[in-house]
């Protein structure tokens, strides 16, 4: 098998399907998808006769050759030695293994799927050049698969082949960062390549995400949200209302707002926080978190006093919209009675509220700002050390859950993110402004 082909060549394997390709050319689609990153391609051919079939490949192979692109005729050895192609891949149900192999001789590549944990072993035992994992998810494209697999599965399948693994099935840009982030070399993608309006710009992007899920196999799970939210907490950090804070020129009716709904915002944390340590595994954990909840709110129960006589705040007051859906996704996160994703959805109003007091203090002009007290709660050392210390609790937890809890783990940290990012911006524009863009999270990751 060394020298026949090189793994990394499965990164974006496009599986060719002419029903997908709206009308147009089969050979146009795989064209423009080359342009935009695609690494490999198989061309898959069900309904046309040999002829038309064989006259297919070699134009693909006159495309791809001078490209160093790998063509992988799907099931039919006949076709793909006419065309001389770089190798075919086949089912379960196809040719076997050490036919295929002796008539395309050891020079080419011979991919196979594998439907379950039982053929994997069965693999491990031939000299095949990779296997597809199939299906991760249930397509439309292919109808005759077995159960899939899922992320939790293909870790295991991954991690049982002795063999590169390409993910088969279901593999699109919401997809495909998960799947190689697993464990996967590759991903085998069909119709969000072959149906989009532009095949090129589709397979830029799906490289972008394979890209992320390379780079988070080496990630904690809070460096990987920490990565995902970037454009959130960039986007905090140029708000108005944040850069008047550090200048102290934040008018005191925007900061009185604020801090009004803050004081509705933390009397439903500091409750939240004491259920939160009511789901704990451990005593130890408990006790951790009514230390949090008893500590945190309490320093900050005295901040707030002191600002609200300061600024003759009045507090009684209605939670703003944004304060009503922030806590209620707080709550609606404790209840899954799953510590991580509890957790999770709290965790953005301890660390982005401290990471945007680090970034404070390190521009503020603090003498004579009267938001002093602010900036140096949230940026003080206690608070940064807190802090860290659930970041680092959650990482490790999140090495032992399944992978739809680790998902739903990243999703209540991202909303609870963009609730943050409308905290602060409900702060300086009040009611009259719209932040719908709140229920819009897939346009800020």
């Amino acid at each position: 098998m060394p020298g026949r082909f090189d793994p990394a060549s499965l990164k974006l394997y496009l599986v060719t399907d002419r029903p997908l390709a709206l009308g147009r050319d089969v050979s146009w689609v795989v064209e423009e998808a080359v342009k935009g990153g695609v690494t490999m391609v198989q061309l898959r051919e069900k309904d046309i006769d040999t002829k038309d079939f064989i006259k297919l490949g070699l134009e693909l192979k006159s495309l791809l050759k001078p490209l160093g692109i790998p063509l992988i005729i799907n099931d039919r050895v006949d076709v793909a030695l006419a065309v001389d192609a770089d190798g075919v891949h086949i089912g379960q149900s196809d040719m076997p293994y050490p036919i295929a192999r002796k008539l395309l001789g050891p020079d080419k590549i011979i991919g196979l799927s594998v439907e379950n944990l039982e053929d994997i072993a069965k693999a491990n035992e031939l000299d095949v050049d990779y296997v597809g994992i199939s299906p991760v998810y249930l397509t439309s494209t292919k109808t005759d698969t077995a159960a899939a697999f899922g992320l939790d599965g293909l870790r295991e399948a991954v991690s049982l082949s002795k063999h590169p693994t390409v993910g088969i099935g279901g593999m699109n840009l919401q997809t495909v960062a998960d799947v190689i982030r697993i464990g996967a070399d590759g991903v085998a993608v069909v119709s969000a390549i072959m149906s989009a309006d532009s095949p090129c710009e589709v397979s830029a992007k799906l490289n972008t995400e394979i890209d992320r899920g390379i780079r988070e196999r080496s990630m904690s799970w809070s460096a990987q949200v920490w990565e995902r939210s970037s454009k959130i907490y960039e986007s905090i950090l140029g708000l108005p209302f944040i850069k008047e804070l550090a200048a102290g020129t934040l008018p005191a009716s925007k900061f009185s707002r604020y801090l009004a709904q803050d004081e509705v915002y933390i009397g439903n944390y500091g409750r939240q926080m004491y259920e939160l340590a009511d789901i704990m595994n451990t005593k130890e954990d408990h006790d951790l978190f009514v230390a949090y909840a008893d500590s945190g709110i309490e320093s900050e129960k005295i901040m707030h006093a002191m600002l609200i006589e300061r600024f003759n705040v009045d507090t009684a007051v209605e939670a703003s919209p944004v304060t009503r859906e922030y806590n209620a996704h707080t709550r609606n996160a404790i209840e899954t009675a799953s510590r991580e994703i509890g957790l999770a959805a709290m965790l953005p109003c301890m660390w982005i509220y401290n990471r945007v007091g680090l970034y404070i203090l390190g521009i503020a002009e603090l003498e004579g700002n009267p938001y002093r007290e602010w900036i140096e709660e949230y940026g003080n050392e206690e608070f940064t050390r807190s802090t860290e210390e659930v970041v680092a609790m959650l990482d490790k937890w999140a090495l032992s859950v399944d992978e739809q809890t680790r998902s739903r783990m990243t999703e209540a940290y991202l909303k609870g993110a963009l609730y943050e990012y409308a905290f602060w911006d409900y702060g300086y524009r009040g009611d009259e402004a719209d932040y719908s863009y709140m229920n819009c999270l897939s346009q800020w990751i």
